[in-house]
This record gives structure tokens, sequence and C-alpha cells, in this order.
């Protein structure tokens, strides 16, 4: 599990993944640093408080599959711990840091993980169809 101590001293966002260990509770985080061209590092609508962020949050279908949870934006002074206090509550996903430039690759990003799981869920409902054709036809 990488910790709060394991964060790199920058970042833009990270991904967040809970463990899947019965002896060990949390999220495994994966740190990331925007490279498109053009890209801004600079933090807008910060405050005393904390940095802006965009957050992604996903979960677990009844049938265990990836579902779109929400997404919004909110101003953390700990978004690592923030993630860590939803630990036990099945949810998984990313944060941005909130710049001139993110709210694309946020956008960028819904988009992809909305149209992963329509084309997953799509993909399981037609092998159930066709898995029960098979079984009807033996």
């Amino acid at each position: 599990m990488m910790n709060k101590s394991d964060a790199p001293e920058k970042y833009d966002g990270f991904y967040f993944l809970p463990i899947i260990d019965d002896e060990e509770e949390g999220f495994d985080f994966k740190y990331f640093s925007v490279t498109e061209k053009n890209a801004s590092h600079e933090p807008i609508e910060n405050t005393k408080l904390g940095d802006k962020y965009h957050i992604c949050l996903l979960k677990t279908s009844k049938m265990n599959n990836p579902e779109f949870d929400c997404s919004f934006e909110a101003i953390l002074g700990d978004p690592v711990g923030y993630i860590m206090n939803l630990t036990g509550h099945g949810v998984y996903g990313a944060i941005i840091r909130k710049t001139k430039t993110s709210g694309k690759w946020f956008e960028t990003y819904l988009t992809n993980i909305k149209r992963r799981m329509y084309n997953k869920k799509v993909t399981n409902m037609l092998k159930s169809i066709l898995g029960d054709k098979i079984n009807e036809s033996k």
C-alpha cells in the first residue's frame, strides 16, 4: 500500500484503488503529472484551506462491474486524507488538481471511463444472451 509519506512532492493528481487484502484496508495510490503540451500545473481557485480538485468516484455494481458514481469539485487541504476516509465504502477513482487546463483533461477522463464502462456492460449483456442461446440449443 502506498501511504501519505510515499506521495511525491509535486503531482497533478492520482488514481486510487481499494486494497484487496483481508489483513489490510486502505487504498493503493498512483500519482501522476499531466504531460500534455501546454498543460498548466498552477492551481486555480485555491484557498488557505487547500487547492480545488476535480474528483471522480466509481463503485462496483451488484453484478460486480465497475460503475460511475459521481464527479464533483472540492477544496481539499489533504486529498489523500480525504480519500483514506472513504476506506470501506467500495469506491475508487481519480483526483486532479484544478488548473487552467485540467478541465479538458478531466472531461476526457470522464468520457473515456464512462465509455469503457458502457462497453463492458454491453459486452457482458451480449455474452449473457449468447450463453442463453447456446444453452437453449443443447
